[in-house]
């Protein structure tokens, strides 16, 4: 159970990450990205917590953290 929830947390840190790409709002592009980090750091945690085998040390492949500095003028 430990590691389909921790799978959960990542896959809805990918979502915040690209609703956060795609958002024209500087507001709301941080908290997504707060947001992200926080999910994938419960995501590490739950995998640490339960020793789970091939995880932690990292983000997911799929995860992309969006840094909001493309689209600066």
């Amino acid at each position: 159970m430990p590691i389909a929830v921790a799978e959960y947390l990542r896959h809805l840190a990918t979502r915040c990450s690209r609703i956060a790409r795609d958002t024209k709002d500087r507001m709301v592009t941080m908290e997504l990205e707060v947001i992200s980090v926080e999910l994938i750091e419960k995501a590490e945690e739950l995998e640490a917590t339960y020793k789970v085998p091939g995880a932690g040390g990292g983000k997911s492949p799929d995860t992309v953290i969006f840094s909001g500095d493309d689209d600066a003028a």
